[in-house]
């Protein structure tokens, strides 16, 4: 038994990922990239400095245990 009709239950499956997705950026959008950076920082406006950044991850990572 064979029906023509599609039953709406069912979900194609998801595309392939884009070609782009896997790319390496470009010259010029590490440039643009650079440059809002710059811009960022001149203005002022800064994120979290290294240090802290790093010592956050080591404890999320390890936690508070000591390691040594």
């Amino acid at each position: 038994m064979r029906s023509d009709k599609i039953n709406p239950t069912v979900t194609k499956d998801q595309p392939a990922a884009a070609e782009d997705d896997y790319r390496e950026p470009t010259k010029e959008e590490l440039l643009e990239d650079l440059r809002i950076a710059l811009r960022d920082a001149i203005a002022g406006e800064e994120g979290i400095p290294a240090r802290e950044a790093i010592e956050a991850m080591r404890k999320r990572i390890y936690g508070d245990a000591h390691h040594g």
